[in-house]
């Protein structure tokens, strides 16, 4: 992706703006983290109604089937602030090297402490982790899924681009670097056009000098949808990515990007329109009709044009902006509050901040970062890229290390915690705190399965002859309890994934589990007449009439195992 000239930074971005847009987007993060999975809080259905007071919560972590329940802090954030920082680290420590930075270094350890992390960023961070970019894979429907992720993962991250470059009389350069900064997790326009429209938005306000009048910010989008909405040229990889993306979509990608400009445009339009009944404006009915609810609510551009609507709507009442977001049952509350957090405080500074969001984890690390990124380019350091990877760090801190290394001259303290508390008692959780040598807090956790297996005894029955004996016998096969909750639960998500012939390798691939549980659990289930297999090389099986009927339930009706499309969750 070819972008111009570097420019002489001419401007520099006041420091109140910088530290107030990253605390109001910390802050965000943290209050609209636990109203996002109401599901998740354990011990109450809800957070309660509006409030700029951080709570400490209890939060159901490790899935379906290493279930665990962690204390969150009061303030703490989640992966909206982690990747922001990630990529302010690599803005102000890498220089022309940044890129690299955040693909060989900061996306592979993120994995080692990231919260709330959406899918398709932390495949793709994965993927980094393994040694090939997301678009390089030797099955093609992951290269598919990469180019199908549409979600806000990028746009939610990409403000450190805009504080950065804000001194650039042109946002050719931003526009660029946000793009390049997107592809190294998300291949869709939607979640890129998201980012650029985000990205041009805060720009634009950083570099602002007089107030917003009402409305503007979308008229501005609106009338440079020619700047935020143009494809960057490739020259990275020798033009690898692109040609990807053509072949992921039959030559097609340029035609999707204009598209959706297009889609881009008509959101802002809908925002714009919302916006004319003035202080009558139904927030809740925009966001909607943004698609901020249901299936759609994590697509990168419905997130841009919700942050931009609600900046247009509340700029002279930037906590009611921020909080309307953040507390808006079934909508992507963390990345939502965040994103319109960073755009109020690009706007308005810090001044009016209350005071528990100065308050919100690693604030003075936040502050730090901000006057960091205010010296631009010209103030950047040049630290050589040190990759790193979460398995090297996991073996030091299992190894006691009271200080481990985290790449890029960094270092930090570890300290046990006291384990979460497990789910079941097949599981063991353990705990550290890691506290930065640049000033960042971070929660690393690992869990440990601990149910044993038992062996199945031989069962004899009377036989007349040897052959008959033979064919009586059971099998002799490890299996799991059946009082196990792991084993129930398998059981219960069998049918409601498949509904026909599946193999065992579809079984681990769909349920996110290891080859010997799969194999132990289907021979468990065979034996109890729920399955029955129907070839064996390749090894399938199939449901029996009883369909696990007694021990999980009835099989569902709609049960077929395609993907949403990718807009229609959050990817992030």
């Amino acid at each position: 992706m070819t972008a111009d000239a570097p420019q002489p930074h001419e401007f520099s971005v006041p420091l109140e703006k910088a530290e107030g847009a990253l605390l109001a987007l910390a802050a965000g993060d943290a209050l609209g983290w636990p109203q996002e999975f109401p599901r998740n809080v354990c011990g109450r259905s809800s957070t309660g109604s509006a409030h700029v007071e951080f709570a400490q919560w209890t939060r159901r972590s490790g899935g379906r089937f290493r279930p665990f329940e962690e204390v969150i802090h009061a303030g703490d954030y989640s992966d909206d602030t982690q990747l922001a920082l990630a990529v302010a680290r690599c803005r102000t420590n890498h220089r022309e090297a940044w890129w690299k930075a955040l693909t060989r270094m900061e996306l592979p350890l993120w994995l080692l402490y990231e919260r709330g992390g959406g899918g398709a960023t932390k495949r793709a961070a994965n993927a980094w982790a393994d040694g090939h970019p997301p678009w390089r894979s030797s099955k093609e429907a992951k290269i598919r899924q990469y180019f199908e992720a549409g979600g806000n993962g990028v746009a939610m991250r990409v403000l450190p681009h805009a504080l950065f470059l804000a001194g650039q009389e042109r946002a050719t350069a931003l526009l660029h670097d946000v793009v390049l900064d997107g592809t190294a997790t998300h291949g869709h326009p939607r979640a890129l056009i998201g980012a650029t429209v985000y990205a041009y938005a805060a720009w634009s306000l950083a570099r602002r000098s007089t107030t917003l009048g009402f409305g503007e910010l979308l008229d501005l989008l609106i009338d440079k949808a020619d700047e935020w909405g143009k494809l960057p040229q490739s020259d990275r990889n020798g033009g690898a990515w692109l040609d990807a993306a053509q072949f992921a979509t039959a030559s097609r990608y340029e035609e999707i990007w204009d598209q959706t400009v297009q889609e881009m445009c008509e959101l802002l339009e809908k925002a714009r329109k919302g916006l004319q009944e003035g202080a009558l404006a139904d927030d809740h009915a925009v966001l909607q009709d943004l698609g901020c609810f249901g299936r759609t609510k994590g697509a990168g551009t419905s997130s841009a044009a919700a942050a931009a609507y609600l900046v247009a709507r509340h700029a002279a009442q930037p906590i009611q902006g921020i909080l309307r977001p953040a507390f808006e049952k079934g909508a992507d509350t963390d990345t939502l509050a965040a994103m319109v957090g960073g755009l109020m405080g690009c706007l308005a500074g810090q001044e009016w901040l209350p005071s528990p969001w100065l308050e919100v984890q690693d604030a003075g690390y936040l502050r730090t970062i901000a006057s960091r990124l205010t010296r631009g380019p010209d103030g950047a350091a040049e630290v050589p890229v040190e990759s790193t990877t979460p398995r090297a760090v996991t073996a030091e801190l299992t190894s006691n290390a009271e200080r481990l290394s985290l790449g890029q001259e960094r270092s930090a303290v570890a300290t046990a915690l006291p384990g979460p508390k497990p789910i079941g008692k097949s599981i063991v959780v353990k705990a550290w705190h890691l506290h930065a040598s640049d000033g960042q807090t971070m929660y690393v956790t690992q869990v440990e399965q601990t149910a044993k297996k038992v062996k199945k005894p031989i069962v004899e029955q009377p036989a007349r002859d040897a052959a008959s004996a033979t064919r009586t016998q059971t099998p002799q096969v490890d299996v799991v309890d059946s009082k196990d909750a792991l084993y129930v639960e398998f059981l219960e998500q069998l049918p409601v994934v498949f509904s026909d012939k599946f193999k065992p390798k579809d079984v681990e691939q769909a349920l996110g589990l290891v080859q010997s549980q799969v194999k132990t659990w289907l021979a468990r289930a065979e034996q109890e007449g729920l399955i029955q297999q129907t070839s064996r090389r390749p090894a399938r099986f199939a449901f029996c009439e009883r369909q696990l009927a007694g021990t999980a339930g009835a099989r569902p009706q709609e049960v077929s195992p395609k993907r949403e499309p990718h807009n229609a969750r959050r990817q992030g």
